[in-house]
């Protein structure tokens, strides 16, 4: 019997990377296009996040809204820092994604997610794999 180690030398996404005896595995997501970045409304789409992660059923709903307000805040400032913005929105679903609900609201989620990513660039791609869509 050999090891159960897997290593990788690149980019995995994608991929179901898994070890052990007859196990099986579903990988389910969407590829989409994002829009560009200039056609975004970052502030309508935070809006529209806050919304959305603050009606889930989660006891952690106000750390939930004050990330996505934080979030909001740096992306008002006139020459706002995207990774700070994406920093404040990754902490935000990191706590949704733990709701009792967030699967059943991924599809409402997900478009304005997909906006505010190609909002901030390459690398937030990877924040798209949590409402199931991959570029």
């Amino acid at each position: 019997m050999s090891g159960r180690n897997v290593s990788i030398g690149g980019n995995a996404s994608g991929n179901i990377i898994q070890t052990g005896d007859h196990n099986t595995a579903d990988l389910r997501f969407q590829k989409v296009q994002l829009p560009r970045p200039e056609t975004v409304d970052i502030r309508k789409e935070l809006d529209a996040l806050k919304q959305l992660l603050g009606q889930l059923q989660t006891d952690n709903r106000e750390k939930i809204v004050n990330a996505v307000s934080e979030a909001a805040g740096d992306a008002a400032k006139p020459n706002p820092d995207k990774d700070e913005v994406g920093k404040a929105l990754e902490r935000a679903l990191g706590y949704a994604s733990k709701a009792a609900d967030f699967g059943e609201k991924t599809g409402q989620i997900a478009t304005h997610l997909q906006n505010a990513v190609a909002w901030l660039g390459q690398n937030w791609h990877k924040l798209l794999p949590l409402v199931g869509l991959a570029v």
